[in-house]
């Protein structure tokens, strides 16, 4: 598929093309006058290192000049020991320097900060390469080493003092590291480090730093870049800055003199240099992307207006006349408008069948079917409001409903329309479907794929009947025979029972007649109680006011209690339990004279929706226990048979018959 884009992006487009040679110009100086900076510093800090080496090569040399002069003096080469030690004295009056004199094994001849004759042990030890050298009568510059006398860092430039026959004496003048720091400052530049080193790495002196460096050692990644007598290198310092340094080692001494400065302070010429081409660059192409802006501006508007009626036209929406310069758009925003009075004359002929026929019709072209168009009663049957469905041909998001089929959800892309998208067609399928405003439909749909005359597909069409009615006609006749089957099965059941156990306990046929009557009645109240709630429960004090009220006056009994809702089978067990005690109330209780009365209190518990109810007897004659069970008191007791937790209990005290007992109603 080839990419488009717009006219301006084509501008912008060219002018970045005319810019990249540029930038890439811009580049490639910036590369150079980099590395023009870089080896600019570079050979400065060898320079530097360099001017630094004269200037305290200079200072060995003088020490070496002292050194061998005194070796030439006549006091010396007589023997004249007193008077050599009194001219290394003057040597090193006024000054930190020290001369030494020792043999190369053996305590010291002097030491000018000791009386002459002081026995001591020298503190300059000679490497096996240093005795070597001075032997063959070449000056050596040693080390840092720590005086033991001061407890300060020194070096000293020593040589030998040959004699015929006799074992060689080593002359050395020794000078505190401070005076080589103080030697090479005036040769530093501003912002640069100068750092001397002796040839075992440790630190001679340091422009900075000294007292904290002196006669300690260099880093090891530092001291591995100086490997020849000169170069340069990047490395980091022991304050973790990133250093460029510049060395050279010297062939008199074998001290390195390193030049370093931070390399941000090196490149900082760089990053004004980039920042300043980078501003120009910025301020250039802004410059000529408001031209472009300015120059694109009348043909992107063209087509921005002349792609708005396209698209009007694609939506069915009205296409206005267009005016402007571009003559090619001139042409094609009249053609639009033609193309646009010819649909408008289709529409209004389909739009005219579509509104009318009695089925809901929906079209798309939208790839997931997110997009249709539809009839008045394709949007009656999804429940959108009339105005939103008034004009057939304008595209619309579809109608968020939920649907299912045989009992199962199905989702969008499983749906008739969706799948006819993907080639799939449907005939005469039942979905039930919510619709927007909460309605529930069911639509007998059927839908078909359309395609162009290359048989690709483009679009579908979904056609749906609603049998709404249809359908819950079937379902409610099939409710109402199932709910009667239940009732009369579950009446049944429980007439059977009732005559059951009357015809059992009952002496005579006239006596089993008038209790199974008045126990009918009593299952009849609770019938109708049931019925008038639709089978959904039972009020309990309702239960209980017309169930004793069949048998008994309102003011021989009291019912207290908050309202309590039960089940249709609990209500119908209640009703006959009670009945039984309101009989026998009147047989042999409170009922059977004229004083007595019966309360009936209940309570439920909020923690675990336990009933309790309390059936108390006063004014009666006195009872006692009975021999046996009679068929109220089974009855009540066959109330909790199907709850573990229930209990029932009879108290048969002398003021009259009191019975307790609990139900689970959760059970």
């Amino acid at each position: 598929m080839v990419s488009r884009f717009s006219a301006r992006t084509h501008l912008f487009g060219l002018i970045t093309v005319a810019l990249v040679p540029v930038w890439l110009f811009v580049g490639y100086l910036l590369f150079v006058y980099a590395m023009n900076s870089r080896n600019r510093f570079e050979a400065e800090a060898q320079q530097i290192a360099r001017q630094v080496e004269l200037v305290v090569e200079a200072e060995l040399h003088q020490l070496e000049a002292i050194a061998g002069g005194l070796s030439k003096s006549s006091a010396l080469l007589d023997g004249d020991m007193p008077n050599v030690y009194a001219e290394a004295q003057r040597l090193a009056a006024g000054t930190d320097r020290v001369l030494i004199m020792f043999p190369l094994d053996g305590q010291e001849v002097f030491d000018t900060r000791r009386p002459l004759g002081t026995d001591a042990a020298s503190q300059l030890a000679l490497s096996p390469e240093e005795r070597e050298k001075i032997l063959k009568g070449a000056p050596i510059v040693t080390g840092v080493y720590l005086d033991d006398l001061t407890n300060e860092q020194r070096i000293a430039v020593a040589i030998a003092i040959l004699r015929p026959n006799l074992d060689p004496w080593i002359l050395a003048v020794t000078i505190p590291t401070t005076e080589i720091r103080d030697t090479m400052k005036p040769a530093v530049p501003a912002e640069w480090t100068i750092g001397v080193g002796d040839r075992n790495g440790k630190y001679v002196a340091r422009s900075k730093m000294h007292e904290e460096t002196t006669g300690k050692p260099g880093l090891p990644e530092y001291l591995e870049n100086i490997t020849g007598s000169a170069g340069t290198f990047t490395s980091t310092n022991f304050q973790g800055t990133t250093l460029l340094a510049g060395y050279v080692r010297s062939d008199y001494s074998g001290w390195f003199y390193s030049a370093n400065i931070p390399l941000a302070v090196a490149q900082a010429p760089l990053r004004r240099s980039i920042l300043e081409f980078a501003l120009i660059g910025l301020i250039s192409t802004l410059v000529s992307t408001a031209l472009t802006y300015l120059v694109g501006r009348r043909i992107t508007k063209a087509a921005r207006d002349l792609a708005g009626r396209a698209t009007a036209l694609g939506r069915r929406e009205s296409v206005q006349p267009m005016t402007t310069s571009v003559v090619e758009f001139a042409t094609i925003a009249d053609a639009l408008k033609d193309a646009d009075e010819a649909l408008h004359e289709r529409e209004q002929e389909l739009a005219a069948v579509m509104n009318t026929v009695p089925v809901g019709v929906w079209f798309t072209y939208d790839p997931d079917a997110l997009q249709v168009i539809r009839n008045r009663h394709a949007a009656q049957l999804m429940g959108l409001p009339l105005q939103e469905g008034t004009t057939y041909g304008a595209p619309a998001h579809v109608a968020e409903t939920f649907a299912t089929r045989d009992g199962e959800v199905v989702g969008r892309q499983d749906r008739p329309l969706t799948r006819a998208m993907r080639g799939d067609e449907t005939e005469s399928e039942e979905y039930t479907y919510v619709t927007v405003n909460g309605a529930q439909r069911t639509l007998l749909s059927s839908a078909r794929s359309i395609r162009n005359n290359d048989g690709k597909l483009v679009g579908a069409v979904q056609i749906s009947l609603d049998i709404t009615e249809r359908k819950r006609g079937e379902q409610q006749r099939q409710l109402l025979v199932n709910e009667l089957n239940h009732r009369v099965k579950n009446t049944l059941a429980v007439v059977q029972a009732v005559a059951s156990q009357t015809l059992r306990n009952s002496p005579s046929v006239k006596e089993a007649q008038e209790a199974l009557s008045m126990r009918l009645i009593a299952l009849a109240k609770a019938h109708d109680i049931l019925t008038h709630e639709n089978w959904s429960g039972a009020d309990l004090h309702q239960l209980l006011e017309r169930t004793m009220t069949a048998q008994v006056q309102p003011d021989r009994f009291t019912l207290r209690g908050g309202p309590v809702r039960i089940a249709p089978n609990l209500a119908l067990s209640l009703a006959l339990g009670i009945h039984e005690l309101t009989t026998n109330a009147i047989k042999y209780g409170a009922f059977s004279n004229d004083k007595g009365t019966v309360s009936v209190s209940w309570n439920l518990a909020p923690t675990d929706n336990r009933l309790s109810i309390v059936w108390q007897e006063k004014g009666g004659p006195t009872v006692s226990q009975p021999s046996r069970k009679g068929f109220g008191t089974r009855m009540i007791q066959r109330v909790l048979d199907s709850d573990p937790t229930g209990e029932v209990r009879f108290d048969f005290v002398e003021t009259g018959l009191v019975c307790s007992f609990g139900i689970n109603l959760d059970r």
